[in-house]
């Protein structure tokens, strides 16, 4: 009798575990009021070059020798990363990069767009090339990803435009325990940092500023609270009922 007792208090804890361990539907899915026939529009902002940035600049024409004086480094056939990087542009303290040929060029503040033309202008009013076709990339564009997702850490990207689904999708997703309507993102506007505070359940982030991941942006994944209560003392659910089963079993053998 007192062995039938036990196993049932053993299965009763057993269901509570279970149960308090269990995400619900409603905390999981990603943008739960989408409507599927309404369409939601979304424009990105431009990003603005800071210091430090790294800038791919070619200045081409059709006459060889003279797009080789003003692009020196384009010479080298290697096209890695590493290799555009180490010959790219790096924005001074002061916010200036130094074209051979163009100049000392401020760029701090202002778009890519607003560099190229500016670049065109300069080499135009100077007389280099006829028919310039100016062409500035960014370089060292970034984000961060912490917390809970599968693969944390530290990501480059090369396209003009990113969003935060994206940049969820690089880093292998949410896990689940991710909170998903409570990520955080860090970041820098003209020298300050702001945090935004994004809702994946949600469908209004879609339309909002909060959708484009800027370069150097951080995103926090934070923990719901199944997995806070699993970071705890006891640790995990697992090790919790390894230990409910031994305790019970140890209290059965007493017993009998």
């Amino acid at each position: 009798m007192k062995s039938r007792i036990h196993f049932n208090f053993f299965l009763f804890i057993m269901l509570l575990q279970i149960i308090s361990s269990c995400s619900s539907k409603k905390s999981v899915i990603y943008m739960q009021d989408l409507e599927v026939d309404e369409i939601y529009s979304n424009s990105y902002d431009n990003y603005l070059v800071k210091v430090d940035d790294v800038l791919k600049i070619d200045i081409l024409t059709e006459k060889i020798q003279t797009e080789a004086i003003i692009n020196p480094a384009t010479s080298a056939s290697n096209s890695s990363k590493e290799s555009m990087i180490f010959e790219g542009y790096q924005v001074d303290s002061e916010g200036f990069i130094n074209v051979p040929s163009v100049g000392i060029i401020n760029v701090n503040g202002k778009t890519i767009k607003e560099i190229r033309e500016n670049i065109y202008k300069i080499v135009k009013l100077k007389g280099l090339l006829l028919s310039p076709l100016v062409n500035v990339r960014l370089l060292n564009a970034h984000f961060t990803i912490i917390g809970e997702v599968k693969s944390p850490g530290k990501y480059d990207y090369y396209k003009n435009n990113m969003n935060i689904l994206e940049a969820i999708g690089i880093a292998g997703d949410l896990t689940i325990n991710g909170k998903r309507n409570d990520i955080k993102v860090i970041r820098d506007l003209n020298g300050k940092k702001s945090i935004l505070d994004i809702d994946l359940t949600n469908v209004d982030f879609l339309k909002s500023n909060k959708y484009q991941i800027i370069s150097g942006d951080i995103i926090i994944v934070n923990p719901n609270s199944t997995r806070i209560k699993n970071a705890g003392i006891i640790g995990n659910s697992g090790t919790l009922l390894s230990l409910l089963s031994f305790i019970l079993s140890s209290i059965i053998v007493i017993s009998n």
